[in-house]
């Protein structure tokens, strides 16, 4: 795209008297696209869907989104604005295209809105779309009697030397040391920089578990078997286990099975699951970088792990309702545990709901969906009774107690006292 493309009545390729226009999502409550006219100066990309720009609005500057480009607009050319520059040097991540499209869509809201809340505060604030990074100083095999006569430098070597994986500059600095001595050790050959992301670095080989796995019962075994039959498509099943019957375990088998094939599994909780517990169980388990979203991150750290997951490094990410717009490299699974929770559901702005979003999502990528709970759903368990999830349960109890029982009983020719069907009046008696 030439540099100069809006200062031209016409772009290469349009009809005689058109013009490019690009079609912007803003934050705004308009469910509408504004139109501009592209910047004088081009991303390398060239001008697509899905780039991050600044453009006037009114009296202010904001950032949005192009969604689509057009070969004219309803306004005449001299009543549009131009871009004000190109944010990034390609578009964001085509899945989290799609997924804010057709929430907007689903969920009758602004797509510029949609897309204000499913991005990384920083990206709205503008902020380059990349992760955090930091360099580690690598200490190189050489002979220790070349800096006889340098004995600060020998001194900073033998610390390198304890750190074989390397240490930031700032412990260099922590230690007395100064750059002018790092720079000098590397000049030498005894050191040598190398830049490492902060959030999802990759390990170095090994076997993808930290801890072995535990060995299944018999329904859990069965279970895992009937989500290894299709890990290549969609298949949207119902794992309905009481609680201690081993859900989390199936989750963690499924993930071991994805990452072996270098896929990716997102994983949401309810805000209250969202425990260190929960973290650490999932972190022991595996060597592959496991990364988390939740309301305790800051802005920077959001944007790393977000940038982690579009990339591919990160291969498990738990997070809470938001996370389900996180963007997926290469997605293997999404599993939703506790999906009946109500935290799942926005209440304000865009009211959506992570769980419904899920399946949509799971259904585009062509990917398994597993829905976890002890009490789904009556949505979920509907679609489970009529075939279109498959039904997996689990009931045995880590303990001797009989399973609990699920009844499905119609209310609407029901006589109830206070609310409550006289055969469970009788129950909460015998109980008490």
């Amino acid at each position: 795209m030439s540099d100069s493309v809006s200062a031209q009545p016409s772009s290469p390729g349009l009809p005689k008297g058109a013009f490019q226009v690009l079609k912007v999502a803003l934050p705004s409550p308009l469910r509408r696209l504004f139109d501009y006219l592209p910047a004088p100066r081009a991303p390398a990309c060239g001008w697509q869907p899905g780039l991050r720009v600044r453009v006037p609005f009114g009296r202010r500057d904001v950032v949005g989104v192009v969604v689509s480009l057009a070969s004219g607009s309803e306004l005449p050319r001299s009543q549009l604005r131009a871009i004000g520059e190109a944010l990034d040097e390609g578009p964001l991540p085509s899945d989290w295209q799609w997924l804010c499209q057709f929430a907007a869509r689903y969920y009758q809201h602004s797509l510029g809105d949609t897309m204000q809340h499913a991005m990384p505060a920083r990206l709205r604030q503008g902020h380059p779309m990349a992760g955090r990074t930091q360099t580690l100083w690598l200490p190189l095999p050489n002979d220790e009697t070349a800096l006889a006569r340098a004995p600060k430098q020998a001194e900073l070597y033998a610390l390198l030397r304890q750190h074989p994986h390397g240490l930031p500059g700032r412990a260099v600095s922590a230690h007395g040391f100064t750059r002018d001595q790092l720079l000098a050790l590397q000049k030498k050959g005894f050191t040598q920089p190398q830049e490492i992301t902060l959030t999802a670095a990759q390990p170095t080989g090994g076997s993808l578990l930290a801890s072995p796995s535990l060995p299944l019962n018999r329904e859990q075994a069965t279970a895992l078997s009937v989500l290894h039959e299709k890990l290549d498509g969609y298949h949207p099943c119902l794992l309905e286990g009481v609680t201690g019957s081993g859900k989390t375990e199936i989750y963690l088998q499924l993930i071991e099975a994805l990452a072996a094939k270098g896929k990716q599994s997102l994983v949401l909780v309810p805000e209250i699951g969202l425990t260190p517990q929960t973290l650490a169980r999932f972190k022991s388990r595996f060597r592959v970088p496991v990364v988390a979203l939740h309301s305790g991150l800051t802005d920077p750290e959001r944007l790393d792990v977000w940038e982690a997951a579009a990339n591919g490094r990160a291969l498990v990410i738990i997070g809470t309702r938001s996370a389900i717009f996180t963007p997926l490299a290469n997605p293997g699974a999404i599993i939703v545990d506790e999906e009946h929770d109500g935290s799942y559901k926005q209440h304000d702005g865009l009211r959506y709901h992570a769980r419904d979003l899920a399946v949509a999502r799971a259904h585009y990528h062509g990917i398994p969906l597993l829905l976890g709970s002890a009490t789904p759903s009556f949505e979920s368990l509907q679609k489970a009774l009529t075939g279109a999830y498959r039904h997996l349960r689990l009931t045995q109890r880590p303990s001797r107690h009989p399973p609990a029982k699920l009844e499905l009983i119609d209310l609407r020719h029901q006589r109830r006292q206070g609310g409550l069907l006289p055969g469970a009046i009788k129950a909460i008696k015998s109980t008490l």
